[in-house]
């Protein structure tokens, strides 16, 4: 779905005119950020919306731009600050207001930030950047930001918005025909997530590490990775098709591929099973003790995704799952079950970071949670409560880590985990962001502190 924000009624009226378009949604916010604001939170979470256009008319700030013409924002900023979004390659730049400006002397301060002005635009894209969905603002200007302003609005405002109906009727079909048309393996890629493996492999090869007592042969790392690579096909695939029925009841994931019905179920069971025959291949390949214990991680991997449905500690499933990697890789490079400390250290860090993230990670979801009976810790204990259970487990992570540290650069990588874990607690920082790439980086480092002893 793609929703379209217009500050007013005059604005969106152009576009409206020209009948309602199917995956398009057009709203009338109010001016202002505030209301901006709430209008894109609602298009996000209650229409299911992917992509948000914000467009309308605007102000300005270099009076080589002619009146009527349309621009899309290349980056916005909110005046009075250096930080800005950045939403495309090309464009122009906009700084959103509180207050109209019709002042000489404030446009030119403001063209020192930016080429236009607006009262909406930030806001809008801040929402987007939060819940990570793309954002357009198309922009139509109406007067130069001075004396005359109040008067050009009110005389070129219609004409101008018709202009901007017909800049959003293109790029909301052309989202709509690339939206609808990907192709099978860019459905395949964005089903699997594969490039999340780095969650694991250099947790593999650390493991691996500990068991050879340095670098381990460049075949078994080889096949480690594509033992990796299996597992987690298999357990994003089990994982997606089990959920298919939540996900398709959440705005946030009602669009993945199999409860939108981009990838048949069918589908989804042939993926895991080409999962699965990845697995056991590298299995094999790595000799007759693995294979025989090959079957030992498979079951959280399988299972683990249904924990939600039961218990609110469901997070420290996942956990389960990534902890076996370092243990599973040391077992590839022994063929032995006899653990040592230090590999054990490494499975509790493996298995606290990532359940630790992944409560953080359910704070998105804690209304929808409490509203469908998914158990959570974020719906169980509200976010203060989750964030604090997190922060415990997180704590027995970094304590497992510095047990592990040994030399300077072991040091160096310690610190660079220990700050990541710091960083999932800023509220300045979005909760995706914060799940990916802040817990990625906290568990790589984590990993090199085993590889840089």
């Amino acid at each position: 779905m793609i929703g379209i924000l217009f500050a007013t009624e005059m604005e969106a009226k152009p576009f409206l005119d020209r009948g309602e378009a199917p995956g398009v949604v057009a709203v009338v916010s109010g001016m202002g950020m505030e209301a901006a604001r709430i209008a894109a939170e609602k298009l996000i979470r209650e229409n299911g919306c992917t992509t948000i256009i914000n467009a309308g008319v605007c102000g300005a700030l270099d009076d080589s731009l002619e009146r009527g013409s349309v621009h899309r924002v290349l980056s916005v900023g909110v005046d009075g600050t250096t930080g800005s979004v950045v939403l495309g390659k090309k464009g122009l730049r906009l700084v959103t207001v509180e207050k109209p400006v019709f002042q000489p002397d404030r446009k030119k301060e403001l063209s020192k930030q930016a080429d236009l002005v607006d009262m909406e635009g930030y806001a809008v894209a801040r929402v987007c950047e939060e819940h990570n969905i793309p954002c357009i603002l198309i922009k139509g200007v109406t007067d130069f930001g001075d004396g005359n302003g109040k008067a050009d609005i009110q005389k070129h405002i219609d004409s101008v918005s018709k202009t901007v109906a017909e800049k959003v009727d293109g790029a909301s079909r052309s989202i709509a025909t690339k939206r609808d048309a990907p192709s099978t393996l860019q459905k395949l890629h964005s089903f699997t997530k594969i490039e999340h493996t780095i969650f694991s492999l250099p947790l593999l090869f650390a493991g691996a590490w500990l068991g050879a007592g340095g670098m381990p042969s460049i075949k078994v790392l080889l096949l480690i990775a594509l033992i990796g690579l299996g597992a987690r096909i298999f357990g994003m695939a089990v994982n997606r098709i089990l959920d298919k029925n939540i996900d398709a009841k959440n705005p946030r994931t009602k669009n993945r591929e199999l409860p939108s019905g981009k990838l048949s179920l069918a589908q989804g069971v042939a993926v895991a099973l080409a999962g699965l025959v990845i697995y056991f291949a590298g299995c094999a390949l790595l000799g007759e003790t693995v294979l025989k214990l090959s079957l030992v991680p498979l079951v959280p991997l399988a299972l683990y995704s249904l924990l939600k449905r039961f218990t609110p500690l469901c997070h420290y499933g996942i956990g389960v799952c990534l902890a076996a990697a370092p243990l599973g890789a040391f077992v590839a490079v022994t063929n032995s079950l006899a653990f040592t400390p230090e590999v054990v250290l490494l499975a509790i860090f493996t298995f606290c970071w990532i359940s630790g993230f992944d409560i953080i990670y359910a704070l998105m979801d804690i209304d929808f949670d409490r509203a469908n009976g998914v158990r959570s810790i974020p719906a169980s204990l509200g976010s203060t409560g989750a964030q604090l259970v997190a922060a415990i487990t997180h704590l027995v992570s970094i304590a497992a880590l510095l047990f592990l540290v040994d030399g300077w650069l072991s040091g160096i990588a310690a610190a660079v985990s220990i700050a990541a874990f710091g960083a999932a607690y800023l509220p300045a920082i979005p909760v995706h962001v914060r799940f990916f790439p802040i817990s990625a980086i906290a568990g790589i480092a984590g990993a090199l502190v085993v590889l840089l002893r």
